[in-house]
């Protein structure tokens, strides 16, 4: 028996640690009963001589700088897939001509999930009853994933999703540790004043929507976030192990929702 496919999207600001809780998830929930999928956003840009400025910039950070109708439909074939393969699931969406390659995947240096806390979570996943089976998860990593300016399309295609948060400095200061990226068409450095004039505007624009006054580094806006079906970690001064368990506990939530 197979469980609904469920698609989880880890978003929020760049250097926050989605890519860090996404790459444990395999392990927390492993075969045979779970079968998961990362897809990574930054795999879904447009090519570069098609990107947006910003300040007289090249904005890798923005809506426009991703191909939507690419990567809404490599969610799409996904769920088709698994929804017609039950016994025999191969859920990996292609996505070899990316613009680009690893921009942001790239795990935070600060990565505090210790091998003893996945071990830990393993153990709390749900095994299936009688009349459980497989449980499909995709796991969508990216800095803008359910935002006013992601198409609804895409947006209705989520399940679970997850806005990331760090203080300013803290993010401006992993963001800027990082040495560059390797993209499709060569090399990528943030240039000098990157974050400050592309990055953290546009994601104050993006998310101001969740947060009372528009404050994104203030309270959340519970009433908006429930509206839009959004979960934001509160408690943003947290280390990744905690969020860590914030997520695999709203997962596992939905996957006992789901009947396994």
């Amino acid at each position: 028996m197979l469980s609904p496919p469920l698609v989880v999207a880890l978003g929020g600001l760049s250097s926050t640690g989605k890519s860090t809780i996404a790459s444990h998830l395999p392990s927390i929930f492993p075969p045979p009963f779970y079968v998961l999928t990362i897809l990574h956003v930054d795999d879904f840009y447009k090519p570069q001589v098609d990107l947006p400025y910003r300040e007289g910039l090249l904005d890798w950070d923005c809506a426009q700088s991703l191909d939507w109708p690419r990567l809404e439909d490599a969610v799409r074939k996904w769920k088709n897939e698994v929804e017609t393969k039950e016994g025999n699931v191969n859920a990996q969406p292609q996505c070899q001509d990316a613009a680009l390659a690893g921009k942001d995947k790239g795990k935070t240096s600060e990565d505090s999930i210790t091998e003893a806390l996945v071990g830990q979570l393993r153990g709390e996943v749900p095994t299936p009853g009688p009349e459980g089976g497989l449980q499909p998860i995709l796991i969508l990593d990216g800095f803008l994933l359910f935002t006013p300016s992601v198409p609804a399309t895409f947006r209705s295609l989520l399940d679970l999703k997850f806005l990331l948060r760090a203080p300013y400095a803290v993010a401006k200061g992993r963001r800027e540790s990082r040495r560059g990226y390797v993209t499709m068409e060569g090399w990528w450095e943030d240039p000098p004043g990157y974050f400050d004039k592309v990055v953290w505007p546009n994601y104050v624009e993006e998310n101001k929507g969740f947060f009372a006054g528009g404050d994104v580094e203030g309270k959340v806006d519970h009433e908006a976030c429930e509206k839009e079906g959004v979960d934001v970690w509160t408690r943003e001064t947290d280390g990744l192990a905690e969020i860590m368990r914030w997520v695999f506990r709203e997962v596992k939530r939905k996957v006992v929702v789901n009947g396994l």
